[in-house]
């Protein structure tokens, strides 16, 4: 023997080889009846789990389209189709409290409602009457306060939360 054969028979000798192990199944006695039903209900369960889990999957999909929806609305409204006027505004005058409610395309007040067109600009929006297309100029104060010069009267509005 040479040197390099002996020094690997030292380390086989200091490190043996791990034994393998053979793990057996041990399979219980079925009787044919009850191999019939064990199939039949693992048939039955598969079919019930895929049938679940697809359902959850659809909900689940349907609830991720519902919540990209909504977020794309609330994007485009807040920022390629912003009004700052939308919304329920309220202001003291001398015949008592007047409401008015800006919509998309609709403006309500005196439980009237006509269809208006706005075009905002940096802090005003015009509102357009589509009927006798005629516009009120609002002014825009802040987040919560309006005005607007009805001929020769100044209101101001507040933000109705």
């Amino acid at each position: 023997m040479n040197h390099d054969d002996e020094r690997t028979l030292t380390l086989m000798e200091k490190y043996p080889k791990p034994k393998k192990v053979t793990r057996t199944k041990s399979k219980p006695k079925v009787t044919s009846a009850s191999k019939s039903t064990s199939k039949v209900s693992k048939r039955f369960s598969k079919k019930r789990s895929k049938i679940s889990s697809i359902f959850i999957k659809f909900g689940l999909g349907l609830i991720v389209c519902l919540l990209v929806a909504l977020g794309g609305k609330y994007l485009y409204d807040h920022t390629i189709n912003y009004n700052p006027l939308l919304g329920k505004w309220r202001t003291q005058t001398v015949m008592g409290i007047m409401e008015i409610s800006f919509d998309r395309d609709s403006v309500s007040s005196f439980g009237m409602q006509k269809a208006v067109s706005y075009d905002v600009k940096e802090n005003e929006v015009i509102v357009m009457d589509e009927e006798i297309k005629m516009g009120e100029r609002y002014r825009i104060i802040d987040d919560n306060t309006i005005t607007v010069q009805s001929g020769t009267s100044k209101m101001t509005f507040k933000r109705v939360k």
